[in-house]
């Protein structure tokens, strides 16, 4: 299986990985995955092997710990027979991959017609029903893209549990900072995802500053290894120990973080899709006119959506963080 992507696809693919684990149950599976995604991959447990590679994107091949796994992942690719290659986001760096791997041909399926004909006839399908494939949602191709094999879903929805240890990490870490059980706790994630759309870092200051003024919130303010420091400037903008600052978590904590959280703030990127497989109710900050192939999934979600990100207001975010906390206090109390 090959899935070089980033977040934001890995986790809208887990449905589908987690149909052909079961469906392929006896058999051995090895996902390539982007280095930024393969602790994702293992903390969902559906594949044997898990092998990272990096991408252009990011400078993730450039860096020279991952341009080392890379060249071992290779070399293990070229000493390995399989009986079926799976393609599932298909690009040019899956297609030098692949080339790269010249026992990897017995079998192949990928996201789009390989060459010649089939190209052909795929192109003239979409040209003929574009509405079909703007509007498939991207969870629901790569699920589509299983149905040859026989491999039917077994859940709908993006589901990643946390692991123990990182459980116990971040119990150690509230305790530390004087949260309890009971508090309510937000996350926000002001810097993910492409610069030109992100939500403003004042705007978003300003909104923690509101949850913590009006619903006495604790906060809890992440940032990914491409924008250290961010959340230690955001936490500097609140009042003293309402907040802490979780600088480059790895994905298993900050699963286990989200999973504690009764709401997640952040912009439309990798960040919000995990923390909402995680469980957490999330507001999406998402530069779109509509509904797009990679919105998030769940009943706890909700698109605040613009064209720009400036013309996404900071009343609109935080009426939409109070309907979400007040959806969720219900639910807690509905289980009791």
């Amino acid at each position: 299986m090959i899935l070089l992507a980033g977040l934001t696809h890995t986790t809208l693919a887990l449905p589908a990985l987690k149909a052909l684990r079961r469906h392929f149950k006896d058999s051995r599976i090895t996902i390539v995955s982007s280095s930024s995604a393969c602790e994702l991959l293992t903390l969902a447990g559906c594949a044997d092997s898990i092998l990272p590679a990096g991408r252009l994107r990011h400078g993730e091949l450039i860096n020279p710990r991952n341009f080392f796994t890379t060249t071992k992942t290779w070399s293990e690719l070229r000493q390995s027979r399989f009986d079926l290659v799976l393609d599932l986001k298909k690009s040019a760096e899956s297609g030098f991959l692949a080339r790269m791997a010249p026992q990897m041909t017995q079998s192949r399926i990928s996201g789009r017609a390989e060459t010649g004909i089939g190209q052909i006839i795929e192109r003239l399908s979409q040209a003929l029903s574009p509405a079909d494939s703007l509007t498939r949602h991207a969870a629901h191709e790569y699920l589509r893209m299983l149905e040859p094999l026989g491999v039917r879903p077994v859940e709908s929805e993006p589901r990643i549990t946390t692991n123990p240890e990182s459980d116990q990490k971040i119990e150690k870490l509230l305790k530390k900072k004087g949260l309890g059980v009971g508090d309510l706790l937000v996350g926000i994630h002001p810097c993910s995802g492409p610069l030109r759309q992100r939500w403003s870092f004042e705007r978003y200051a300003s909104v923690a500053a509101r949850l913590i003024h009006n619903y006495n919130a604790r906060l809890l303010v992440f940032s990914g290894p491409m924008e250290k420091g961010s959340a230690k400037r955001l936490v500097k903008r609140l009042p003293a120990k309402s907040a802490i600052a979780i600088e480059s978590p790895g994905i298993a904590d900050f699963v286990s973080a989200a999973a504690r959280l009764s709401l997640f703030i952040g912009n439309h990127s990798g960040p919000a899709h995990v923390a909402a497989a995680a469980g957490s109710p999330v507001v999406a900050i998402s530069v779109s006119s509509g509904p797009s192939m990679t919105d998030l999934l769940g009943r706890h979600t909700e698109h605040l959506r613009g064209l720009h990100p400036d013309l996404i207001s900071e009343e609109a975010v935080y009426e939409a963080a109070c309907r979400m906390l007040k959806i969720n206090r219900a639910e807690f109390l509905r289980g009791r």
